[in-house]
């Protein structure tokens, strides 16, 4: 692999492990420290806070980062269109694609029920888009040991 393929893939590497780790400091660190030793006024408004900078970094760099390195490793392996629903490669991409696609959704979703509902309904979509980011860590591992097309 050359230098510029693996400065690819550790932009991805990095961008992910900072996207999924962030969810998951914020999700078993951050919220449980403050429900346990905080005011809800305290709690609402360091939470929001801490989403609205998640979001941002994620929405200004992350994504972009993700959404330009991912297909570009996809392709640089061996994925094409042509190969995509023919090959066991070729279904670990189209999974973990709509597991990221499934994931972005979640994600918006939480940001936008944060504003207008219960702890419990915020706290659902947070469940759900962080064990579905775990998932998509999990199919990167397969895909790392799936033969290339």
């Amino acid at each position: 692999m050359s230098v510029l393929w693996s400065l690819v893939l550790f932009s991805h590497v990095t961008a992910a492990a900072f996207w999924v780790g962030g969810q998951l400091m914020l999700s078993f660190v951050v919220m449980p420290a403050l429900r346990r030793d905080s005011p809800p006024d305290q709690i609402r408004a360091i939470a929001q806070a801490a989403g609205r900078r998640f979001t941002t970094v994620t929405n200004h760099v992350l994504l972009p980062v993700l959404v330009i390195t991912g297909p570009l490793l996809a392709w640089h392996d061996g994925a094409r269109w042509s190969n995509l629903a023919e090959t066991a490669f070729g279904h670990l991409v189209l999974a973990k694609v709509s597991l990221v696609i499934v994931v972005f959704v979640m994600a918006s979703l939480h940001g936008l029920v944060a504003r207008r509902t219960s702890r419990r309904g915020v706290r659902i979509y947070a469940i759900i888009t962080v064990v579905a980011s775990v998932g998509v860590l999990a199919l990167a591992a397969f895909l790392s040991m799936a033969p290339s097309p």
